[in-house]
């Protein structure tokens, strides 16, 4: 089986939760990162003040339209921008984690 054969959205039950815990594990090494922890509070306090973009990214059911005044739609652009770098950050990680992994197996392996 090659990599790129591997189906994200198939995995088995036991790969899930590899993939869960990886996820952990990238998140709390983040947190020693200031501007990571930055990212998250502004996030979060945004969500507090304007609840309805906790609606808009949940998914929740929207049943009727949203007036959004330019305040409003600019707590929503900072938010979506916050929210890209700290995706940004998170997968920047798990490329090094990633990395870190590789090169521990290849030294096992004796490879290196």
């Amino acid at each position: 089986m090659k990599i790129e054969d591997v189906d994200i959205y198939d995995l088995p039950i036991w790969a899930c939760a590899v993939v869960d815990e990886i996820s952990e594990i990238c998140k709390n090494r983040l947190k020693s990162s200031p501007e990571y922890r930055r990212i998250l509070k502004e996030s979060d306090e945004l969500l507090f003040k304007y609840p309805f973009i906790s609606k808009l990214i949940d998914r929740d059911k929207i049943e009727e339209p949203m007036k959004l005044s330019v305040k409003k739609a600019k707590a929503l652009s900072q938010f979506l921008a916050l929210d890209a770098d700290r995706e940004d950050y998170e997968r920047i990680q798990l490329y090094l984690m990633g990395c870190q992994h590789t090169m521990e197996i290849l030294q096992l392996l004796e490879i290196l």
